[in-house]
């Protein structure tokens, strides 16, 4: 089977817009959840029943479409190192949660795009033009300032914050090489059939007791997590990657509205103004040529996390 077409031009670009705005809101909120169970389950126990929530959503539409594709995807060991990709991005997020604010997380886990914009050349062969590698510095600075390390004392959030990022880049790159080999549909699902695989081991050997409302939170926490991935495909399916790209940040101001909801985190202001310059640098990125294109289709063909 083909993989599904390019998303086109012409399509309904203020739906697109809400389908992703909606779609990324929505993936905030799936961090919000574990951040909320991070006081309370270890990570092996929690990662596993978040993918089993979301494959319990995804999993019979992405069979009924596709069939044993799901299983047995076209490259499948490529597909699967992005699998292993998404799942230390997801274990690391993890990490981070329990010590930062969730906002400062996900702010600081958007230095990917500037990671791709620096190996682009070197692992894909995409050469970076000024207007890349000026918005790859000013986001970096950004970054700095959301950080603002204290080079006398290791904080663990912040480096599993930027590990996450780290992990995003090389997956973005790995689904570059795999040049849509796959529908966006089988791609997640496969992709969260092969976490839980590897996770469950650990999750066996940690297991600790689970009661019923924590288990509820964690199918919750899958189930709205591969919501969002259905509203984002749907969104790439109605505008492109280039012009969605700007609105991918969305997700930290959504970050910032459920950190300030569930936790009562206000950004202080030097937060704020980093945001801001991430924000900003990133859109210079992304709407700088093929970069926006690999940057953008992040979302749209390969976030299973």
């Amino acid at each position: 089977m083909t993989s599904e077409p390019e998303a086109p031009e012409t399509g309904n670009f203020a739906v697109a817009v809400l389908l992703l705005v909606a779609g990324l809101a929505t993936a905030s909120l799936s961090g919000a959840f574990l951040k909320l169970m991070a006081a309370e389950l270890n990570v092996a126990v929690m990662t596993f029943g978040r993918y089993a929530g979301y494959l319990v959503v995804l999993l019979p539409i992405a069979m009924w479409r596709y069939g044993r594709q799901v299983v047995m995807p076209p490259a499948a060991p490529t597909q699967f190192l992005r699998a292993t990709l998404i799942l230390g991005a997801t274990l690391s997020f993890v990490f981070s949660v329990r010590y930062l604010p969730l906002a400062n997380t996900v702010a600081i886990l958007y230095i990917y795009p500037f990671i791709v914009a620096l190996l682009s050349p070197w692992l894909l062969g995409e050469r970076a033009g000024a207007a890349i590698w000026f918005g790859v510095v000013c986001g970096f600075i950004g970054i700095l300032i959301v950080m603002r390390p204290d080079l006398g004392v290791i904080n663990v959030g912040t480096i599993a914050a930027i590990m996450t990022g780290g992990f995003y880049a090389f997956h973005i790159i790995v689904t570059r090489k795999l040049a849509n080999a796959a529908p966006a549909l089988v791609s997640n699902t496969y992709m969260a059939l092969v976490a839980i695989m590897l996770i469950a081991p650990l999750a066996w050997a940690w297991w600790q007791p689970v009661s019923l409302n924590q288990a509820g939170v964690l199918f919750v926490m899958g189930a709205i997590n591969a919501v969002s991935h259905l509203l984002i495909i749907a969104a790439f399916a109605r505008a492109s990657a280039p012009a969605l790209a700007p609105f991918t940040y969305s997700e930290i101001v959504a970050a910032v509205g459920w950190g300030l909801l569930f936790f009562a985190d206000i950004p202080d202001a030097i937060t704020i103004v980093g945001m801001a310059v991430i924000i900003a640098s990133g859109v210079m990125v992304s709407q700088s040529g093929k970069l926006g294109r690999l940057v953008a289709r992040r979302r749209g063909a390969g976030a299973g996390g």
